[in-house]
């Protein structure tokens, strides 16, 4: 298990030194990027530079045949390589969390999950992302998802913030002020 401080401490170190360059959006790119690599194939190569049973020459070894056929600024290759030096390489996905949480606060954004009972058009999606960015004042990536069991209306997760305007969700709160009192009225359903 990694700590939390221990990956934040990495991935404040690696925003200063992308600071330096102005390649802090180039840093966390290569990053997302490189997590992606580590999930093919069933994770094997994950399971290859996290096993303690092979030599750091050989996970190094394997790690520079993967680095020749990746672009990655040298920042990222350098600190990969580090991790696997000091067999810490478990840590990697919860450090690249934690900068791609550090660049998001640099530029001012934030990231935001949006599910909806079906798929959104794309004018709609612009809408939704829109309301977001005007109730939030930042620029807002948003990832969109779908749920049926919502019926119809839409979730919003922003950070710790849920705003949910589901269906299935005010259907909840009728259900339960009815079981709490029968003779209650429950609005305007």
């Amino acid at each position: 298990m990694v700590s939390g401080s221990l990956a934040r401490r990495y991935a404040k170190a690696l925003i200063a030194l992308g600071a330096e360059e102005n390649k802090v959006e180039r840093i966390a790119d290569d990053l997302h990027v490189f997590g992606e690599v580590l999930a093919l194939g069933d994770g094997e190569l994950r399971k290859a530079l996290e096993n303690p049973g092979v030599t750091v020459s050989v996970r190094r070894a394997v790690l520079e045949e993967v680095f020749k056929k990746l672009d990655l600024h040298p920042h990222v290759a350098n600190f990969i390589r580090l991790l696997v030096d000091k067999n810490r390489f478990q840590a990697f996905s919860a450090i690249a969390r934690a900068y791609g949480e550090m660049a998001d606060v640099r530029a001012g954004r934030v990231r935001a999950t949006v599910t909806t009972a079906t798929e959104l058009s794309a004018e709609m999606a612009e809408e939704v992302k829109a309301a977001l960015t005007a109730s939030t004042g930042k620029t807002v990536v948003v990832s969109f998802d779908t749920d049926a069991s919502l019926i119809g209306g839409i979730v919003a997760e922003i950070g710790d913030t849920v705003i949910d305007a589901s269906v299935r969700a005010r259907l909840e709160q009728m259900r339960a002020a009815l079981l709490s009192d029968p003779t209650a009225s429950v609005g305007d359903a």
